[in-house]
C-alpha cells in the first residue's frame, strides 16, 4: 500500500457523563469555547474521515452546527463508544487506520496530530500512541489488523486493552509537553489546565 493511499480516520470519544465533573464537561467554557471544540478545531481537515460519538444532546447539536458527523447514543460503556465509532468510520471498508481521541483532552496540538499521522504513513506502525517521556496517552491509533479486536472489546474496555494485549505492536510518538496528554475529569482539572493557557 502506497503512503498516499493510506486512509486515516479519527473517532472523537465524547460519551462521558461527567459524573466526577458534576455536569457536561464537554460543553464547559474553556478558553472562549466549549471544551470539546478544542479537539474539533485541532483535528479539522487532517483525517480522511472524522466522527464524534456522544451521549450529549448539546455536543450533538454543536456537531450539527459545525457540519461534523456525529453518532448519538445512550449505551453505557467505553466499548460501545469504540464499536459505534469504528463501525461508522469504516462503513465503506476503505479506512486503513483509526485514531481515537477523548473529547476532554483540549491541549493536544494540531502539530502533534500531524506528527502521529505522518509517522503512521511513513513507518506503518501497527499501533501508535502519544507519549511524553514515559507517560503514555491519547490519541492512540490502530491499523486495520486490529479493527476486529476493537469491534469486539470486552464490556467496558477501550483501546488500552488491545494495546496491552499487543505490546510488541505499540510505538510511541512524542508530543511537545506533558499538558497535551492531560484530560479533564474534575473541575479542579479544568482550573489546572486553564492556568496553562492564560
Amino acid at each position: 500500500m502506497e503512503n498516499r493511499d493510506t486512509k486515516i480516520g479519527l473517532v472523537i470519544m465524547a460519551s462521558g457523563l461527567g459524573k466526577r465533573f458534576g455536569g457536561n464537561k464537554l460543553m464547559e467554557p474553556f478558553g472562549g469555547k466549549p471544551l470539546v471544540k478544542w479537539i474539533l478545531d485541532a483535528s479539522e481537515a487532517l483525517f480522511d474521515k472524522r466522527i464524534v460519538v456522544t451521549r450529549s444532546e448539546a455536543v450533538k447539536e454543536l456537531c450539527r452546527e459545525l457540519n461534523i458527523e456525529c453518532i448519538y447514543h445512550e449505551l453505557p460503556y467505553r466499548s460501545d463508544t469504540v464499536r459505534l465509532g469504528l463501525s461508522a468510520l469504516n462503513e465503506d471498508k476503505d479506512i486503513d487506520y483509526c485514531f481515537f481521541c477523548p473529547g476532554d483532552q483540549p491541549l493536544i496540538k494540531r502539530d502533534s496530530l500531524v506528527k502521529l499521522t505522518d509517522k503512521v504513513k511513513e513507518q506503518k506502525y501497527p499501533i501508535a500512541r502519544s507519549c511524553f517521556g514515559d507517560t503514555m496517552g491519547s490519541p492512540m491509533g490502530f491499523s486495520k489488523a486490529f479493527f476486529e479486536e476493537l469491534l469486539n472489546l470486552p464490556e467496558g474496555k477501550g483501546g488500552n486493552y488491545v494495546a496491552k494485549n499487543n505490546p510488541e505492536s505499540v510505538y510511541a510518538v512524542s508530543v511537545s509537553n506533558e499538558w497535551e496528554l492531560w484530560d479533564v475529569d474534575t473541575r479542579e482539572d479544568l482550573e489546572k489546565i486553564n492556568d496553562i493557557i492564560k
